[in-house]
């Protein structure tokens, strides 16, 4: 139970504090600045999963001896180096911002190792306290270069400080050093497994990089900035929401002797919290952002939450199968869910640059809703459950929009928002379930 509590707190403080310091920002910067911003620091998060996601499995995977884990320091080096070296050329060239966040793919490519032997050796509580701390401490920093008028340069602070600063940290934390060249032999024998956990850590987080920097290329600054508080937005919410069940679910679902019903038992519960969290964004996005980011920024974000909101449910919703999914083995499709969803995502967000910011939000859900239409038949069948079992999600679908009529048609303050939707979503719940007590 602590090691999924410090997974918790590791995997929130991650996501959630970098969240919760961007939307802070959003209240002493233009949306223009936060554009510009997002669109320099997009190629960066895109790749960022290679060392921080990619590279650590491959030592818990591959990592059997001490050859190997050099070898795979050696890749982390290389492909660490590169990519902040052709970064540095793009900015150079290009982008100021872009040049000031190159050294992050190099600073991360020296501590993916560690950062791995150190989950191999299940040390969770000091990772989750190592993130913890340095959030804070760069938090801390780019907030008072914040207030004292340095703009952009906060953030720019913040993420190279929070790259050196964890790096560093976990790397005094692995005491662990190369001591020698790794042997080509290693590395051949490691390349193809390596490149395979790669690419996965890039299809699982690619997407909304990549149409962050499509958005900041073609529709400017101004709509890059709204579309990236809308994103942290997304991204925050999911974070307390998520982080708990995903910890759970998959050490649950891997020791299970009826796999399919505990899959419907995880389903039912997420079920019911996300679709009351994500209907009731969508019914109270503009209160929401005003309280996150003020009221400068609500307007142009408003539509792009609300229409990012489906995606998110979907997400939400496909996070027990995909876990059930991982722990029979089934990575091919999974793999192969996050690669459909990549390149219809991106197709159609292409399309959605012909009109607007917020039509490009809206494909993207539309592209999740596509992708689910396709993976969802083939998740069942190889889970041996039937789609009738999906009809345990008609409930918490219905009553959300019960609820979100009820609120359509009572225009009220946020907080009776929250009080008198959520009253109505649980009523609509007890119902249905006396309901149908009543008919078995």
């Amino acid at each position: 139970m602590k090691t999924h509590l410090w997974s918790f707190v590791l995997s929130w403080s991650r996501v959630g504090i970098n969240a919760m310091l961007f939307l802070a920002a959003t209240r002493f910067l233009t949306l223009s600045e936060i554009g510009l911003f997002a669109t320099a620091f997009a190629p960066v998060r895109m790749i960022q999963g290679i060392h921080k996601a990619a590279l650590p499995d491959a030592v818990i995977i591959l990592g059997g001896s001490r050859g190997r884990i050099e070898a795979l320091f050696a890749v982390s080096l290389v492909s660490g180096g590169a990519l902040s070296l052709g970064f540095a050329v793009l900015g150079w060239a290009f982008n100021p911002l872009l040049l000031s966040l190159a050294p992050i793919p190099l600073v991360h490519g020296l501590a993916a190792v560690p950062d791995g032997l150190l989950r191999r050796g299940l040390r969770i509580r000091a990772l989750a306290l190592r993130t913890l701390a340095v959030q804070l401490v760069a938090a801390g920093v780019a907030l008072w270069m914040l207030r004292t008028g340095q703009g952009v340069a906060a953030l720019v602070a913040f993420a190279v400080l929070n790259a050196v600063l964890g790096s560093a940290v976990t790397v005094l934390l692995a005491r662990w050093r190369p001591k020698g060249l790794p042997a080509l032999r290693m590395l051949r024998l490691l390349w193809p497994k390596t490149v395979q956990i790669i690419a996965r850590a890039l299809l699982n987080t690619g997407l909304f990089p990549l149409v962050q920097l499509m958005i900041g290329l073609t529709l400017g600054p101004a709509a890059a900035g709204a579309f990236q508080i809308a994103t942290r937005m997304v991204e925050l919410i999911e974070a307390l929401m998520l982080s708990p069940m995903r910890f759970v679910s998959l050490p649950e679902l891997r020791t299970v002797p009826d796999l399919p019903s505990a899959v419907m038992a995880q389903l039912g519960t997420i079920a019911m919290l996300s679709t009351w969290v994500w209907c009731g964004v969508w019914i109270s996005a503009p209160d929401i952002l005003r309280l996150a980011v003020g009221a400068d920024h609500t307007t142009a974000a408003v539509p792009l939450l609300r229409a990012l909101a489906p995606f998110a449910l979907i997400s939400a919703l496909s996070m027990p199968v995909v876990q059930a999914l991982n722990a029979k083995g089934y990575t091919a499709l999974v793999l192969g869910r996050a690669f459909v969803l990549l390149g219809i995502g991106t197709l159609m967000a292409g399309i959605g640059l012909w009109l607007n910011v917020q039509a490009v939000a809206a494909a993207v859900s539309v592209s999740a809703i596509l992708v689910s239409l396709w993976f969802v038949p083939r998740a069942l069948n190889a889970l041996s459950m039937a789609g009738s079992n999906l009809l345990i999600l008609a409930k918490p679908l219905g009553a959300a929009g019960v609820m979100i009529l009820t609120l359509l048609a009572l225009p009220l303050p946020f907080a009776a928002q929250v009080v008198v939707g959520t009253a109505v979503y649980g009523a609509v719940l007890l119902i249905v379930t006396h309901s149908q007590r009543q008919l078995a």
